[in-house]
């Protein structure tokens, strides 16, 4: 496995909204850094580190198949971030080292596992791709 060699633009800004998360005080700032962070982030790039998503059928509505996703992969991150953002506030950790600690480990792990995925998926496609294709005489 290959480390990633370029940062995703959604990664970068998913650890953001996580490291400004933890800088806030109250709940309601955090929930509102990390639903942005994330919204943000999902057209820039697709998360590669997601905790749950429902995908539609395919014979499923155009605008099911959209937002499906993104609503339920999107609650699912803000409820763990909340989480983990709150146990950074609370640790002995100083709040800004553990802003910095927690949004470098969100954009190294999602720019990870973006890159893994897409590598897996691209992979996936080539043997169906090779056997579609006349083997050459």
């Amino acid at each position: 496995m290959n480390l990633p060699t370029r940062i995703r633009p959604g990664s970068a800004v998913r650890g953001a909204g996580v490291a400004l998360a933890c800088l806030s005080p109250r709940l309601s700032g955090r929930t509102r850094a990390i639903v942005a962070s994330y919204a943000v982030g999902w057209p820039l790039s697709r998360p590669g580190l997601q905790i749950f998503a429902i995908v539609p059928d395919e014979d499923e509505e155009a605008w099911k198949r959209a937002v499906v996703p993104i609503v339920t992969s999107g609650v699912s991150w803000t409820a763990l971030m909340l989480g983990v953002s709150t146990v950074v506030r609370r640790s002995r950790l100083p709040t800004p080292l553990g802003a910095v600690l927690l949004g470098g480990a969100v954009l190294v792990g999602d720019s990870v596992l973006g890159d893994v995925f897409e590598q897996l998926r691209t992979g996936a496609a080539a043997p169906a791709r090779d056997a579609a294709e006349p083997a050459p005489s």
